[in-house]
């Protein structure tokens, strides 16, 4: 079954095909500045799209299923 959703890229919103949320995640490293954060790791949810035969990655604010 294809999930057909709607995409907003700078402002207009595109149709797209939707694959998925995902967690996404990287790993901050300590800053060198004294008194700096101490590192860590950053993740959120993203969904991922495809659009025009291409595989992206959008916040889950930017993408609805009605138009």
């Amino acid at each position: 079954m294809i999930d057909k959703c709607y995409v907003n890229i700078k402002g207009k919103w595109l149709e797209a095909i939707f694959i998925g949320v995902f967690q996404y995640s990287r790993i901050i490293e300590p800053s060198m500045v004294r008194g700096g954060h101490s590192g860590g790791i950053i993740a959120y949810p993203i969904a991922v799209v495809k659009i025009d035969g291409k595989i992206i990655d959008v916040k889950l604010s930017d993408i609805t299923f009605n138009r």
